[in-house]
């Protein structure tokens, strides 16, 4: 199992088993395992893969999600963002589906790292993404356009949709972000000592963090307002 899943699972761990929906599930190397934890799995994906016990569902996360709303307690997202064109309706979607006070577990590719900006200020192009690369035909997904989204534009998501920020993890630390660290984390204390916006001055903290100078993979947990039906 990726380092990526461990640290998803490990968000999951602590929570009271409920209704999930595996939006993106792939494989569904996440929702067996939390189906044999006492999870009630649903399985959503544009690509039959299944092996999940309980119940799957083919659908374009792109669209309107099938299920009525407050149909769950959880959604878990691994991996996926990245594959999709339209997240702003996705996370609009993702808190009709959920009940109030309902929970998104994210994981995406960390466009942000040190490592991640220098190289796209050299090449134009995120690490994790790059436009020329080999595609294997036996994989229907892996030929889909990339479309990165960075730890900014899912906060601004967050903001738009009612939830808000709970946790932020990092997969793993990548040596290879620690030369430019010390360099970019001074910029950005400095910054913050001539910052009078609060909300501006919390980003800020967030983006000098380590999980997001030095995380490969970021883990967030958003959890939707109670008051929000």
């Amino acid at each position: 199992m990726k380092a990526h899943q461990l640290a998803v699972l490990n968000f999951l761990k602590g929570l009271k088993p409920g209704r999930l929906l595996d939006a993106g599930s792939g494989g569904d190397s996440l929702g067996l395992i939390l189906e044999e934890k006492g999870f009630d799995v649903f399985s959503l994906d544009l690509y039959d893969r299944t092996r999940l016990k309980g119940r799957f569902v083919k659908a374009d996360m792109n669209e309107m999600l099938p299920f009525v709303n407050g149909s769950f307690d959880y959604v878990l997202c691994s991996e996926s963002l990245q594959y999709l064109e339209n997240h702003a309706v996705l996370f609009r979607e993702f808190r009709r589906v959920l009940k109030a006070g309902g929970s998104v577990i994210l994981s995406v590719p960390n466009v942000l790292s040190a490592r991640s900006r220098l190289y796209f200020l050299r090449r134009g192009y995120y690490p994790h993404f790059k436009p020329v690369r080999t595609v294997d035909i036996s994989k229907e997904w892996d030929s889909i356009s990339y479309h990165p989204i960075s730890f900014v534009e899912i906060l601004e998501f967050v903001k738009r949709n009612n939830f808000r920020l709970k946790a932020l993890k990092a997969s793993k630390m990548k040596s290879s972000n620690l030369p430019l660290y010390p360099f970019l984390k001074a910029l950005y204390s400095l910054g913050l000592l001539f910052e009078s916006h609060l909300e501006k001055a919390e980003l800020l903290k967030y983006l000098s963090s380590r999980e997001v100078l030095l995380g490969d993979h970021l883990i967030i947990h958003i959890e939707q307002d109670r008051r929000v039906a």
